[in-house]
């Protein structure tokens, strides 16, 4: 098992790779609470939570303007309990409704999560930002690389350990190119000069941070 520090009084956010029953029990167990993606791959949680929300929420928030899009929002949140989800120590299942342009086309969409904290625990503003908290921080600084680079969400496996050794060595390395990746302009241009010259490579994984 993954060795994690203590997650005491911190909110774990994470993407549907890692929404499976031991991931949710080591957050538990450390003292932490989860709020994890769920989508179609995990049909068992996906198809009763899709079903226990409207296809239209009441309402959409007012317009805001980034990323070059223009976009609405709006959050639904219900209770559940871990019997009803079959998921450890579940407490809310919450869906997150978008619609916008982008590019000039529109689009809509419907993203759902599962949580261990109680509905009641968070406004839904509240419930909102934490969800773009992780888009914002995570997927949208962090996950690019992770993907677009390093292929992760092609990865299949559900053992724990090789999934979580993983992760560890995709953090050093993104560590590294933190630290060098400016001389080289982008991140695809500095991992295209590094496979011309692996010599730089090795060095750079054998130099103490």
């Amino acid at each position: 098992m993954l060795s994690l520090p203590s997650l005491h009084g911190k909110i774990i956010t994470a993407d549907c790779l890692h929404t499976v029953p031991d991931v949710a029990q080591t957050i538990l167990e450390k003292g932490g609470n989860y709020c994890l993606q769920v989508k179609n791959n995990k049909n068992y949680l996906f198809a009763p939570i899709q079903k226990a929300f409207p296809k239209k929420p009441p309402g959409y928030g007012p317009p805001e303007k980034g990323h070059g899009r223009i976009e609405q929002r709006a959050v639904l949140v219900k209770p559940t309990n871990a019997m009803k989800s079959s998921f450890p120590h579940a407490r809310s299942i919450i869906a997150v409704y978008s619609k916008g342009t982008r590019g000039g086309k529109p689009y809509k969409n419907i993203r759902y999560y599962i949580s261990s904290l109680m509905p009641e625990s968070r406004s839904l503003s509240r419930w909102g930002e934490l969800i773009r908290g992780h888009w914002g921080g995570v997927e949208n600084r962090n996950h690019w690389s992770r993907d677009a680079v390093w292929l992760e969400d092609k990865t299949r496996s559900r053992n724990f350990n090789l999934v979580g050794n993983l992760t560890v060595i995709r953090n050093a390395l993104l560590s590294i190119v933190a630290e060098h990746r400016e001389q080289y302009g982008s991140l695809p241009a500095f991992i295209e000069a590094l496979r011309e010259n692996k010599s730089e490579a090795y060095r750079l994984v054998t130099t103490p941070l």
